[in-house]
Protein backbone atom coordinates (compact mmCIF):
# COMPACT_ATOMS: atom_id res chain seq x y z
CA UNK A 1 0.00 0.00 0.00
CA UNK A 2 1.00 3.33 -1.01
CA UNK A 3 1.92 6.07 1.86
CA UNK A 4 -0.67 8.66 0.45
CA UNK A 5 -2.77 5.33 0.45
CA UNK A 6 -2.21 5.22 4.42
CA UNK A 7 -2.29 8.44 4.93
CA UNK A 8 -5.72 8.74 3.57
CA UNK A 9 -6.58 5.71 5.60
CA UNK A 10 -5.41 7.53 8.92
CA UNK A 11 -7.89 10.74 7.63
CA UNK A 12 -10.77 8.36 7.31
CA UNK A 13 -10.33 6.83 10.83
CA UNK A 14 -9.92 10.16 12.40
CA UNK A 15 -13.43 10.63 10.42
CA UNK A 16 -14.46 7.35 11.85
CA UNK A 17 -13.17 8.05 15.30
CA UNK A 18 -14.71 11.63 15.38
CA UNK A 19 -18.14 10.28 14.01
CA UNK A 20 -18.38 7.57 16.81
CA UNK A 21 -17.77 10.52 19.40
CA UNK A 22 -20.44 12.97 18.03
CA UNK A 23 -22.77 10.10 17.90
CA UNK A 24 -22.61 8.68 21.67
CA UNK A 25 -23.25 12.90 22.51
CA UNK A 26 -26.29 12.67 20.28
CA UNK A 27 -27.61 9.31 22.17
CA UNK A 28 -26.22 11.18 25.65
CA UNK A 29 -27.16 14.83 25.26
CA UNK A 30 -28.14 16.41 28.84
CA UNK A 31 -30.61 17.81 26.91
CA UNK A 32 -32.39 13.86 25.89
CA UNK A 33 -31.53 13.17 30.22
CA UNK A 34 -33.80 16.19 31.07
CA UNK A 35 -36.70 14.81 28.80
CA UNK A 36 -36.51 11.52 30.46
CA UNK A 37 -36.62 13.00 34.12
CA UNK A 38 -39.59 15.32 33.09
CA UNK A 39 -41.88 12.32 31.31
CA UNK A 40 -40.70 10.08 34.20
CA UNK A 41 -41.95 12.90 36.84
CA UNK A 42 -45.32 13.07 34.29
CA UNK A 43 -45.71 9.35 34.48
CA UNK A 44 -45.62 9.30 38.11
CA UNK A 45 -47.88 12.15 38.35
CA UNK A 46 -50.23 10.85 36.13
CA UNK A 47 -50.23 7.54 38.29
CA UNK A 48 -50.98 9.76 41.53
CA UNK A 49 -53.83 11.23 39.41
CA UNK A 50 -55.50 7.70 38.46
CA UNK A 51 -54.81 6.16 41.93
CA UNK A 52 -56.82 9.73 42.86
CA UNK A 53 -59.53 8.95 40.79
CA UNK A 54 -60.04 5.13 41.78
CA UNK A 55 -59.91 5.85 45.35
CA UNK A 56 -62.74 8.27 44.00
CA UNK A 57 -64.98 6.11 42.52
CA UNK A 58 -64.20 3.49 45.35
CA UNK A 59 -65.54 6.31 47.68
CA UNK A 60 -68.16 6.80 45.62
CA UNK A 61 -69.50 3.10 45.72
CA UNK A 62 -68.85 3.32 49.20
CA UNK A 63 -71.26 6.50 49.94
CA UNK A 64 -73.48 4.88 48.10
CA UNK A 65 -73.92 1.55 49.96
CA UNK A 66 -73.85 3.84 53.18
CA UNK A 67 -76.65 5.95 52.04
CA UNK A 68 -78.97 2.98 50.90
CA UNK A 69 -77.96 1.13 55.02
CA UNK A 70 -79.25 4.83 56.16
CA UNK A 71 -82.22 4.90 54.17
CA UNK A 72 -83.16 1.44 55.25
CA UNK A 73 -82.30 1.40 59.02
CA UNK A 74 -84.24 5.38 58.76
CA UNK A 75 -87.11 3.10 57.27
CA UNK A 76 -87.05 0.78 59.81
CA UNK A 77 -87.25 2.94 62.82
CA UNK A 78 -90.13 4.59 61.19
CA UNK A 79 -92.05 1.24 60.84
CA UNK A 80 -91.36 0.13 64.41
CA UNK A 81 -91.91 3.57 65.90
CA UNK A 82 -94.97 3.02 64.41
CA UNK A 83 -95.56 -0.36 65.60
CA UNK A 84 -94.41 1.20 69.24
CA UNK A 85 -97.14 3.88 69.32
CA UNK A 86 -100.10 1.95 67.11
CA UNK A 87 -101.11 0.61 70.00
CA UNK A 88 -100.97 -2.90 68.46
CA UNK A 89 -98.36 -4.15 71.20
CA UNK A 90 -100.51 -4.44 74.67
CA UNK A 91 -97.73 -6.84 76.51
CA UNK A 92 -95.03 -3.79 78.34
CA UNK A 93 -92.51 -7.00 77.90
CA UNK A 94 -93.06 -6.70 73.81
CA UNK A 95 -93.08 -3.18 73.81
CA UNK A 96 -89.71 -2.66 76.50
CA UNK A 97 -88.05 -5.22 73.49
CA UNK A 98 -89.57 -2.82 71.27
CA UNK A 99 -87.83 0.23 72.35
CA UNK A 100 -85.15 -1.68 72.95
CA UNK A 101 -84.45 -2.72 69.24
CA UNK A 102 -85.62 0.83 67.89
CA UNK A 103 -82.72 2.05 70.31
CA UNK A 104 -79.74 -0.08 68.62
CA UNK A 105 -81.09 0.80 65.12
CA UNK A 106 -80.61 4.06 66.06
CA UNK A 107 -77.38 3.50 67.61
CA UNK A 108 -76.47 1.66 64.35
CA UNK A 109 -77.73 5.31 62.30
CA UNK A 110 -75.76 7.16 64.57
CA UNK A 111 -72.77 5.40 63.50
CA UNK A 112 -73.59 5.12 59.97
CA UNK A 113 -73.70 9.06 60.10
CA UNK A 114 -70.65 9.15 61.26
CA UNK A 115 -68.86 6.92 59.04
CA UNK A 116 -70.73 9.04 55.72
CA UNK A 117 -69.35 11.95 57.24
CA UNK A 118 -66.02 10.49 57.56
CA UNK A 119 -66.25 9.16 53.80
CA UNK A 120 -67.13 12.68 53.13
CA UNK A 121 -63.94 14.37 54.23
CA UNK A 122 -62.27 11.59 52.57
CA UNK A 123 -63.60 12.40 49.38
CA UNK A 124 -62.65 16.11 50.38
CA UNK A 125 -59.61 15.09 50.90
CA UNK A 126 -58.17 13.18 47.74
CA UNK A 127 -60.67 15.91 45.48
CA UNK A 128 -58.02 18.01 46.69
CA UNK A 129 -54.87 16.19 46.10
CA UNK A 130 -56.83 15.47 42.26
CA UNK A 131 -57.07 19.14 42.42
CA UNK A 132 -53.30 19.63 43.28
CA UNK A 133 -52.18 17.00 40.91
CA UNK A 134 -54.00 18.55 37.78
CA UNK A 135 -51.90 21.90 39.07
CA UNK A 136 -48.64 20.17 38.78
CA UNK A 137 -49.32 18.18 35.57
CA UNK A 138 -50.43 21.50 33.59
CA UNK A 139 -47.54 23.17 34.96
CA UNK A 140 -45.25 20.28 33.84
CA UNK A 141 -46.74 20.30 30.61
CA UNK A 142 -44.80 22.75 29.83
CA UNK A 143 -41.89 21.95 31.48
CA UNK A 144 -42.37 19.20 29.18
CA UNK A 145 -42.82 20.85 26.41
CA UNK A 146 -39.83 23.49 26.81
CA UNK A 147 -37.20 20.26 27.32
CA UNK A 148 -38.69 18.80 24.06
CA UNK A 149 -37.93 22.02 22.13
CA UNK A 150 -34.34 22.38 23.84
CA UNK A 151 -33.51 18.21 22.86
CA UNK A 152 -34.43 19.13 19.51
CA UNK A 153 -32.17 22.15 19.19
CA UNK A 154 -29.61 20.20 20.60
CA UNK A 155 -30.11 17.28 18.19
CA UNK A 156 -30.34 19.37 14.99
CA UNK A 157 -26.90 21.12 16.04
CA UNK A 158 -25.15 17.92 16.90
CA UNK A 159 -26.94 16.81 13.56
CA UNK A 160 -25.64 19.23 10.98
CA UNK A 161 -21.76 18.19 13.14
CA UNK A 162 -22.29 14.91 12.37
CA UNK A 163 -23.77 15.52 8.69
CA UNK A 164 -20.11 17.52 8.11
CA UNK A 165 -17.98 14.82 9.46
CA UNK A 166 -19.67 12.19 7.22
CA UNK A 167 -19.18 13.99 4.20
CA UNK A 168 -15.46 14.87 5.05
CA UNK A 169 -15.09 11.57 5.60
CA UNK A 170 -17.25 10.57 2.07
CA UNK A 171 -14.60 12.92 0.73
CA UNK A 172 -11.10 11.62 2.41
CA UNK A 173 -12.50 7.52 1.12
CA UNK A 174 -12.86 8.64 -2.27
CA UNK A 175 -9.40 8.96 -2.25
CA UNK A 176 -8.75 5.19 -1.27
CA UNK A 177 -9.15 1.96 -3.61
CA UNK A 178 -12.58 0.01 -3.42
CA UNK A 179 -10.39 -2.78 -1.73
CA UNK A 180 -8.16 -0.89 0.51
CA UNK A 181 -11.54 0.61 2.16
CA UNK A 182 -13.11 -2.61 2.08
CA UNK A 183 -9.93 -4.32 4.07
CA UNK A 184 -10.30 -1.35 6.78
CA UNK A 185 -13.99 -1.59 6.69
CA UNK A 186 -13.46 -5.30 7.56
CA UNK A 187 -10.46 -4.41 10.24
CA UNK A 188 -12.09 -2.05 11.94
CA UNK A 189 -15.03 -3.90 12.77
CA UNK A 190 -13.25 -7.13 14.42
CA UNK A 191 -10.64 -4.28 16.15
CA UNK A 192 -14.08 -2.46 17.79
CA UNK A 193 -13.82 0.87 15.65
CA UNK A 194 -10.10 1.72 15.26
CA UNK A 195 -8.10 0.41 12.30
CA UNK A 196 -5.44 2.85 11.75
CA UNK A 197 -3.52 4.02 14.34
CA UNK A 198 -0.52 7.04 14.42
CA UNK A 199 2.98 5.72 15.53
CA UNK A 200 4.37 8.69 17.17
CA UNK A 201 7.26 8.90 19.25
CA UNK A 202 7.38 5.16 19.55
CA UNK A 203 4.23 5.02 21.08
CA UNK A 204 1.22 3.44 19.36
CA UNK A 205 -2.16 5.66 19.68
CA UNK A 206 -4.09 3.13 19.14
CA UNK A 207 -3.00 1.26 22.23
CA UNK A 208 -0.82 3.72 23.47
CA UNK A 209 1.85 1.21 24.24
CA UNK A 210 5.69 1.70 23.58
CA UNK A 211 7.16 -0.39 21.24
CA UNK A 212 10.49 -1.22 21.86
CA UNK A 213 13.33 0.08 20.37
CA UNK A 214 14.48 -3.24 18.57
CA UNK A 215 10.69 -3.62 16.92
CA UNK A 216 10.75 0.61 15.94
CA UNK A 217 14.42 -0.15 14.13
CA UNK A 218 12.77 -2.89 12.13
CA UNK A 219 9.72 -0.88 11.58
CA UNK A 220 11.94 1.87 9.93
CA UNK A 221 14.10 -1.24 7.66
CA UNK A 222 10.28 -1.84 6.41
CA UNK A 223 9.59 -1.12 2.35
CA UNK A 224 7.01 1.98 2.32
CA UNK A 225 4.69 -0.08 0.58
CA UNK A 226 4.50 -2.91 3.54
CA UNK A 227 1.52 -2.22 6.15
CA UNK A 228 3.18 -3.01 9.53
CA UNK A 229 0.35 -4.15 12.66
CA UNK A 230 0.57 -3.32 15.80
CA UNK A 231 1.52 -7.07 17.61
CA UNK A 232 -0.70 -5.24 20.92
CA UNK A 233 -3.92 -4.21 19.32
CA UNK A 234 -3.69 -5.11 15.64
CA UNK A 235 -3.47 -1.69 14.48
CA UNK A 236 -2.37 -0.49 11.12
CA UNK A 237 0.71 1.78 11.78
CA UNK A 238 1.43 5.09 10.35
CA UNK A 239 4.60 6.68 11.21
CA UNK A 240 4.33 10.40 11.96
Amino acid sequence: MSEDQLQHLLTVQDHDTRLAQLRHRFDTLAEREVLRDCEATQNQLEQQQQDCKMQLLEHRRTFNRQEEFLVALETRINQEEKRLYSGELTSTRDLLALQHEIEGLQMRCSEAESDVLELMEQVEQVNATSDALDKQLAQHASHIADARQKLASAEAEMQTEIDQEVQARHTAASHIAPEVLADYESLRKSLGGVAVARLREGICEGCHLALSTKELDRIRKLPVSEIYHSEECGCILVPV
